[in-house]
C-alpha cells in the first residue's frame, strides 16, 4: 500500500446523511460541514486520496507500466469508485463498505467486510515500515543498512509502537491535517517530479536503466505469469481506498452529472501523474537494481546525476519520515473504527473492550492489538531472506485481503440491483436497468481474479504458501467469531456503555 501511497488510507468511507436543501443550508451555515463543493474541488479531493510520492512496483514493470496502469484504472479503480458512488447515496450514513455489504448481503458478511478492511492495515503497515527504514538509514548517512533485514525489522517495530503511543497521547488526525499532508505528500512529490524532469532533460533515454531502449514489443509483457506480472497486484494497491471519494458525493451541486465526470477525470490525472513519475524513475534506476522498499532511491539517483549535495536527499527523507509519523498515524487510528462500530453492535465479547474509546475517539485496546499483530507479521523479515522478496509477499497479502472486501462489495451491489433495478439515487451507474451496473461489478471481479492469478502464477511456491496461510487465517477469524456470537455480547456492551456514560455525566 504505498498510501500506496499519499494520505492514503484504505479505510472505509463514511457518508453524511442526505439532507433536504434547507437542512443542508442550515447545517452548512452552522458548521460548514455540508457546504457544496465545485467539480474542480471534488477532483482535487479524489486525487489526493491516492496520490503519493512512491511508485516502486509500477516502476519495476518497465515499459509494461502503461498496459498495467490502464488495466488497473479501467478494470479496478473506476468500477470501485462508480459502485461506491451509488452505494453511498443508497445507504447514507457512517459505515462505508461494511454498511453497504451488511444491507445487501446480510450482517455476517458486513462484519467480515469490516474485519477485512481493518486487517488489511496490518500488512499495509509493514509495507510502510519497510519503506520507512531506508529513509532513516539515508537520513543518518548509513546507506549500508538499506538492505539489512534486522535493521528494517527494528525500524518497523519502532515505528509501529511509536505510532501507538502517539495516538494514545495526541489527536494525530489534526496534526496530519495541519502539517503531515503538506510535508509528507505535496513537497516530496514536487521534488521528485522536478528533479526527474531535469534529469531526463540531461541524460535522455538511458539504455542501462530498467526501461532500456524502446521498442513497441516492450509495451506488452512476453508472459503475464512471470517477470513484471508479479507486480500487478502491487500496482492496483495504489488505488486502495478510492471508495472514499463517495464521501463527497452529496456535497456536489449536481451529483448525477458531476460524480462520474469527476471520478473519471481524477483517475485519468492520477494515471498520467503516476506514469510520468514512474517513467522518470525507471529511466534512472539501473536494470535489476531497483530497491522496492527504498522510496528515496530515485531521488538519490536524480541528485547524483544533477550533481546536487547529499542534504537534498536528507531533506526528502526527513519529509517522508514526517509523513509516516503523521499521515500513517491517522491511518493507524482510522482503520480500527470499523471494529469499534462492530463491537458496539455486539459482534465481540464485552471483555475485549473494543467498544470503549478514549478522548480522541479511538480504542486503546485496539491500538495495542494492532501493534501486536503488526509486530508478529513483521517477523517475516527474520523467517524469509531478502527484503525485496518480503516486500512483494506482504504487499500481495495486503492487496488480496482488500480485494476480498471489494469482491463482497461487488456481490452486494449486484444483490442490491437485482432487488431494486430501477431505484432512483442522486448518483446511479447507468440511467436505466442493470446492464451498466452489472458490467462494472463484473469487470471489477474479473480484474481481481486476473490480479490474484498473476500473483499465484508469478510467485514461488514458498511465497504463495505464506500469502495463502496468512490471508486464510485472517479471513477465517471473523467467520469463527460471528458463528460463536451470543446475544449476551450486545447486552453486556450496552450495559457497560451506559455505565461509562453515567460516570462521564457525574464528573
Amino acid at each position: 500500500m504505498e498510501n500506496k501511497s499519499g494520505s492514503k488510507a484504505p479505510v472505509s468511507a463514511s457518508v453524511k446523511p442526505v439532507a433536504s436543501k434547507t437542512q443542508a443550508t442550515n447545517t452548512a451555515s452552522k458548521k460548514g460541514a455540508l457546504s457544496k463543493i465545485t467539480l474542480a474541488t471534488f477532483i482535487g479531493l479524489t486525487f489526493s486520496l491516492v496520490a503519493g510520492p512512491y511508485y516502486s512496483t509500477l516502476t519495476a514493470t518497465g515499459w509494461n507500466m502503461f498496459l498495467f496502469m490502464g488495466i488497473a484504472v479501467i478494470g479496478f479503480a473506476l468500477p470501485i469508485a462508480l459502485i461506491s458512488g451509488e452505494f453511498g447515496t443508497t445507504f447514507p450514513g457512517q459505515g462505508g463498505p461494511e454498511l453497504w455489504v451488511k444491507n445487501t448481503l446480510g450482517p455476517k458478511w458486513g462484519f467480515v467486510t469490516s474485519w477485512l478492511i481493518w486487517a488489511a492495515m496490518f500488512p499495509s503497515m509493514v509495507v510502510v515500515g519497510t519503506g520507512f527504514a531506508p529513509m532513516v538509514a539515508l537520513l543518518l548517512k548509513k546507506e549500508s543498512l538499506i538492505e539489512n533485514s534486522m535493521f528494517t525489522l527494528a525500524v518497523i517495530l519502532g515505528l509501529v509502537w511509536c505510532m501507538t503511543l502517539l495516538n494514545l497521547k495526541f489527536d494525530m488526525a489534526k496534526v496530519n491535517g495541519k502539517f503531515g499532508i503538506w510535508l509528507g505528500l505535496y513537497i516530496p512529490v514536487v521534488m521528485l517530479f522536478i528533479l526527474g524532469v531535469f534529469t531526463f532533460i540531461k541524460i535522455g533515454l538511458n539504455p542501462d536503466s530498467i526501461l532500456g531502449t524502446f521498442s513497441w514489443s516492450k509495451l506488452v509483457p512476453k508472459s503475464f505469469t512471470s517477470g513484471s506480472g508479479m507486480y500487478f497486484s502491487g500496482i492496483i494497491f495504489i488505488f486502495l481506498g478510492i471508495e472514499m471519494s463517495s464521501v463527497f458525493i452529496t456535497r456536489l451541486k449536481k451529483p448525477s452529472q458531476q460524480y462520474a465526470k469527476g471520478v473519471i477525470t481524477s483517475l485519468i490525472l492520477l494515471a498520467l501523474f503516476s506514469l510520468v513519475n514512474s517513467f522518470l524513475v525507471a529511466n534512472v534506476i539501473p536494470a535489476g537494481k531497483i530497491q522496492l522498499n527504498n522510496g528515496a532511491q530515485p531521488l538519490q539517483l536524480f541528485a547524483d546525476r544533477l550533481g546536487l549535495p547529499y542534504f537534498v536527499v536528507q531533506i526528502f527523507c526527513l519529509l517522508s519520515i514526517v509523513s509516516v509519523l503523521t499521515n500513517m498515524s491517522t491511518w493507524f487510528i482510522s482503520a480500527q473504527k470499523t471494529i469499534t462500530a462492530s463491537a458496539r453492535e455486539g459482534d465481540f465479547p464485552e471483555k475485549f473492550k473494543f467498544w470503549r474509546t478514549n478522548k480522541f475517539n479511538s480504542s486503546n485496546t485496539l491500538l495495542f492489538v494492532q501493534a501486536i499483530a503488526i509486530t508478529i507479521l513483521s517477523g517475516a523479515y527474520v523467517i524469509i531472506p531478502g527484503i525485496n522478496k518480503v516486500f512483494v509477499i506482504i504487499t500481495n497479502s495486503g492487496t488480496m485481503i482488500y480485494c476480498l472486501a471489494y469482491t463482497l462489495m461487488a456481490l452486494g451491489f449486484i444483490a442490491m440491483r437485482r432487488k431494486s433495478p430501477d431505484t432512483e439515487h442522486p448518483f446511479r451507474v447507468g440511467k436505466k436497468g442493470n446492464g451498466l451496473g452489472f458490467f462494472f461489478a463484473g469487470l471489477l471481479m474479473v480484474t481481481i481474479v486476473f490480479a490474484l492469478t498473476l500473483t499465484f502464477m508469478s510467485n514461488t511456491i514458498e511465497n504463495l504458501v505464506f500469502v495463502l496461510i496468512f490471508v486464510g487465517i485472517l479471513f477465517s477469524i471473523p467467520l469463527i467469531i460471528y458463528n460463536k456470537k451470543k446475544a449476551s455480547w450486545l447486552t453486556d456492551v450496552q450495559k457497560e456503555m451506559a455505565k461509562d456514560s453515567t460516570q462521564t455525566m457525574n464528573k
